[in-house]
């Protein structure tokens, strides 16, 4: 999987090289090697600026997924946008690591992209379920959250 990944928060220093190598085992976990995908890291006002714009919700966040495939760019699947602070403030409340809180965040966007909803409860259980099973491969812990 080529992965694209942009830094724009300042909260927390973020080992990009350490969020590639999990990256890179998720994309085998779920065959999509092939696939493009950027990532965006910021804090909760950027989260929330395009939360409000993109899906008229006025409050922060911690993942946005931008599905973006089409006909001509079949490869890219899209764009997750990860809050950075949130993923820090959770982890701290939960008593987790937050580096292991923001992957969580970052496999949760790309099943989105992959098509998982969290809409209804059937659908949500399934995708919790699938993120479970890949942050266990991963062996990070991972508890039932509400994304």
């Amino acid at each position: 999987m080529k992965i694209r990944i942009i830094n724009q928060q300042k909260i927390k220093r973020v080992s990009l090289k350490r969020l590639r190598k999990y990256l890179k085992k998720v994309s085998g976990l779920l065959n999509i090697s092939s696939k493009r995908i950027s990532i965006l890291l910021c804090d909760n006002k950027l989260i929330k600026k395009l939360n409000k714009k993109y899906l008229k919700r006025n409050s922060s966040t911690d993942v946005i997924a931008f599905p973006l495939s089409d006909r001509l760019e079949s490869d890219y699947l899209g764009e997750v946008v990860v809050s950075t602070e949130k993923a820090a403030q959770v982890a701290l409340k939960l008593g987790l690591r937050w580096q292991d809180e923001l992957v969580l965040y970052v496999v949760h966007g790309i099943l989105h992209l992959l098509g998982y909803d969290d809409r209804t409860k059937k659908k949500r259980k399934i995708l919790e379920k699938k993120q479970k099973d890949i942050m266990g491969r991963l062996e990070l812990k991972s508890l039932k959250i509400k994304l």
